[in-house]
């Protein structure tokens, strides 16, 4: 999995995500293996964010290592793998619930986040995500995208340990 910076905007759709996979310069993209220049594209598959009270359809690009034969798909720095809730969602959710304030306000503004969403989120944050992020001195609503998949190679609220790789070519269109 390849992580590309993305700039947070009111809405994220396919052509959003299709005018950054345009402008992404592959060829400068590094593998999981450290290795750049050997990402080809190697299809797409759909997955659904729950963005803005919407159900968002994406079809995330996939390239294929020519030099070590891993796949990868390259998600954007806004998403959380595996997660159908944008990485501000669950921020904002954690930020609300260790200063003990109302969650109501959250799922107001993303009416398909339920309190089982809600109670998920927290339970993985407590059991994966807490103590890293004391332990790195990272708070809630800093921008953890950068910290975390250098430090522990996921995306913040990443639980799966899939090998995650940032771009950190962010010549975008």
């Amino acid at each position: 999995m390849i992580t590309v910076i993305f700039k947070e905007c009111n809405g994220f759709s396919q052509k959003e995500y299709d005018c950054m996979m345009d402008g992404l310069q592959l060829h400068q993209v590094e593998c999981t293996c450290g290795k750049k220049g050997c990402l080809i594209r190697y299809g797409h598959y759909r997955r659904s964010v729950k963005i803005n009270s919407a159900m968002v359809w994406l079809s995330i690009q996939r390239v294929f290592c020519t030099e070590c034969g891993v796949s990868h798909a390259l998600i954007p720095s806004i998403l959380v793998p595996y997660s159908q809730i944008p990485l501000s969602d669950q921020q904002q959710i954690l930020d609300c619930a260790e200063k003990g304030q109302s969650l109501e306000p959250v799922m107001e503004n993303n009416l398909l986040i339920d309190e089982n969403n809600v109670k998920y989120i927290i339970r993985q944050f407590k059991r994966h995500w807490k103590q890293r992020l004391l332990s790195a001195a990272l708070a809630i609503m800093d921008d953890l995208t950068q910290p975390c998949l250098s430090i522990y190679s996921r995306q913040f609220m990443q639980i799966h340990r899939t090998r995650n790789k940032l771009c950190t070519c962010t010549n975008t269109a």
